[in-house]
């Protein structure tokens, strides 16, 4: 999180007057307390906000490959406000770290970091060239000439599951391979890259989870910085295939986005501009119903408890004193078996009871990071969820009135980054 922090205050140094020694004792507490003797950095918090690839006992060298990478740019983007010697030095023991060690990437996300932050350093140097050939043999192309080109979570030998849908961690990887690939000048070679992240983006701006999405904006921002700008100046006509005409939206350097609208009627939609200047996107959103089996979406067991004051569990009829929400993880076949990423559990409470906020207070450092109660809801921040074994958060709670016909409330745990997948049950 340092890191990540560091990243953006050196982004956003020449737009706003950031105090120095500030960022200057984020830089040196970073290289004080998280770099190793090998160069290479290290967590000792239990957060992980991603979820890396890779088996025991290889799953250690994975993390601090990512770790690594990850550092070394916070470092990059920020050491212009603080250009120290020892920062210079620790950044580049960093990338020795990077490689004598990057053979051993278990994903292509960790070879898509690697090579950026190794380009960061010197995209002209041999282990910036040779981490960038490996990405590029990972690459998936559609079209002769190129049409689209992403990465995919696993390694190409790997085996991959058919059909593979789009997932947080493609964007963010090929949002990095993106970045590489214009620091290295190759504006031929990222057209269809870019063509792949812009058509990704989700109604509403957004991609698939917060971070991929600040990694996917800030690589389509670098691209458009670097080509000339066409003005705009746009009619975009959208019709229905044989309903006749739905809308005309006229785009300009002021009038930039158009009106969100529906079209509610079953027919195909086309869209087309006449003599137009300028480069547009085009959003839809489909609601549909699917029926598909909890696996599918679900990557946590779920139980909750309802106990009385003495801590049993409640009988029919006896009064709630207490609750017990409780998650466990299931990883995927080549996920590691530690735990899940940064979770939430969103546990909802049934009409006329509130939580008390004494109990959860008390469990934060030790179970928790941190919680809100809102509208109902007890929502828990979780640095990460065990695989091995339940991970229970208790709380009192009080009746603020006496309901005659309570409906079911709803537990629900999801990783923060992939809010999509989230696991839930009621009780």
């Amino acid at each position: 999180l340092t890191a990540f922090a560091l990243r953006i205050l050196g982004q956003v140094n020449k737009y706003i007057d950031l105090g120095q020694m500030s960022v200057c004792d984020s830089l040196l507490w970073l290289i004080d307390n998280c770099q190793m003797p090998d160069g290479s950095f290290n967590e000792f918090s239990n957060y992980q906000p991603v979820k890396l690839q890779g088996t025991l006992p290889r799953e250690a060298k994975e993390k601090s490959l990512y770790l690594t990478a990850f550092s070394i740019i916070g470092i990059d983007k920020s050491m212009k406000i603080c250009p120290t010697q020892k920062i210079h030095d620790a950044r580049n023991r960093a990338g020795d770290y990077l490689e004598q060690n990057m053979q051993q990437a278990q994903s292509p996300f960790t070879v898509a970091i690697t090579a950026y932050a190794l380009a960061l350093l010197d995209p002209n140097q041999r282990a910036a060239r040779a981490a960038f050939s490996a990405l590029k043999k990972e690459a998936f192309v559609t079209g002769d000439p190129p049409i689209y080109r992403f990465w995919k979570d696993a390694f190409k030998t790997q085996e991959q599951p058919t059909p593979s849908s789009v997932t947080a961690q493609m964007v963010e990887t090929t949002a990095y391979a993106l970045l590489t690939t214009l620091l290295r000048g190759d504006e031929n070679y990222a057209k269809p890259i870019i063509k792949w992240l812009s058509e990704e983006q989700r109604y509403g701006g957004g991609f698939y989870s917060t971070q991929d999405t600040i990694n996917a904006l800030e690589a389509l921002t670098e691209y458009s910085l670097l080509v000339k700008r066409l003005n705009l100046n746009m009619d975009v006509k959208v019709s229905y295939k044989n309903g006749g005409p739905l809308n005309l939206f006229k785009l300009t350097e002021d009038n930039f986005v158009g009106r969100t609208m529906t079209a509610p009627f079953q027919d195909d939609l086309y869209v087309s501009t006449g003599g137009s200047t300028g480069v547009a996107t085009v959003n839809v959103r489909t609601v549909y119903n699917t029926i598909g089996t909890s696996e599918e979406s679900c990557n946590f067991e779920l139980k909750i408890v309802p106990k009385r004051d003495d801590g049993r569990i409640k009988a029919e009829g006896e009064p709630l004193g207490r609750l017990e929400a409780c998650a466990k993880y299931r990883p995927s076949a080549r996920e590691p078996r530690s735990g899940s990423a940064h979770a939430v559990m969103d546990i909802g409470l049934v009409s006329g009871v509130e939580a008390n906020p004494e109990d959860l207070s008390t469990a934060i450092d030790q179970l928790i990071a941190d919680y809100e109660i809102k509208d109902g809801h007890v929502l828990v921040q979780i640095d990460s969820v065990p695989a091995h074994k339940f991970l229970c958060v208790g709380f009192r709670i009080s009746e603020l009135f006496r309901v005659g016909m309570l409906n079911p409330a709803t537990f629900s745990v999801y990783e923060y980054h992939a809010p999509d997948k989230r696991c839930t049950i009621l009780y």
